[in-house]
């Protein structure tokens, strides 16, 4: 008898831990499908746990920022909605479906912030990070350098307008540090800047990053802000923002998602 039951446990025991094991070795494409039916059938909560999960162990996708979106915005928590349609909005795939998303969640949030129109320098500035980016710009003035640097040599050994191979070289060389220095600087402020949404209620804005501090401004759900992360780091669990109104002032952690 007592050879029976050790035998009853120990098949049990190998029960549970092969079916922890297959459940450990899905696969995160049925995960993800799990989860996108988990959406379908209503089941938001669900729906995010599984997509959070996959989002924890880095497989990302433009889609499963986008389902995740829409999962909390069905929970009406818009602040987080916005968040990961503003992720899904980065990917060429969901680019389109995401910023239409943004657009609705948009307009539903109770308070909007007014917003400064950027510098022409941090519009610029931008546009390289997101669509060019630091390290294909240096490459590219490497590149360039080398060219400047064989056109201003060759005037040395070639007699065929010595002059204005001379000065295209300069030219080429000149163009190649300004492209060099505009790297370095668009990794600095990439490194240094990022982007961040509420995503809770209501938040003071603190002129201290301490609680007692002193009112800077209000801010709601869905508020956009850019986080100096070397400010920051200063002060661990709070971030020194500015918001799209040109405000600065602290914000706990805890009220914001940085993208």
């Amino acid at each position: 008898m007592a050879i029976l039951c050790r035998k009853t446990i120990l098949l049990l025991i190998i029960f549970v831990g092969c079916s922890a094991l297959s459940h450990a070795q899905q696969s995160p494409q049925a995960i993800f499908d799990n989860a996108n039916e988990k959406l379908e059938a209503g089941n938001y909560q669900q729906a995010i746990s599984l997509y959070k999960n996959l989002e924890a162990e880095n497989t990302v996708s433009g889609a499963l920022y986008l389902n995740l979106g829409i999962s909390y915005q069905r929970i009406d928590s818009l602040g987080k909605a916005k968040y990961y349609f503003m992720k899904a909005a980065s990917f060429e795939e969901t680019s389109g479906k995401a910023k239409q998303a943004l657009k609705f969640v948009e307009s539903q949030f109770s308070r909007q912030s007014a917003v400064l129109p950027k510098l022409p320098w941090d519009v610029a500035t931008a546009w390289l990070q997101d669509n060019i980016g630091a390290e294909n710009l240096l490459i590219a003035g490497i590149i360039l350098l080398n060219i400047g640097v064989l056109i201003f040599v060759a005037h040395w050994f070639l007699s065929w307008h010595p002059r204005y191979l001379r000065l295209s070289g300069l030219i080429v060389i000149g163009l190649s540090a300004l492209i060099i220095v505009t790297s370095f600087y668009t990794r600095y402020v990439s490194e240094r800047y990022s982007k961040a949404v509420m995503v809770t209620q209501k938040v003071p804005v603190l002129e201290k990053p301490q609680q007692e501090a002193s009112l800077i401004s209000q801010a709601f759900e869905g508020y956009t802000f850019t986080v100096d992360h070397y400010r920051s780091k200063s002060k661990p669990g709070w971030s020194y923002v500015r918001m799209s109104n040109g405000l600065y002032g602290w914000i706990p952690n805890s009220e914001i998602l940085i993208l």
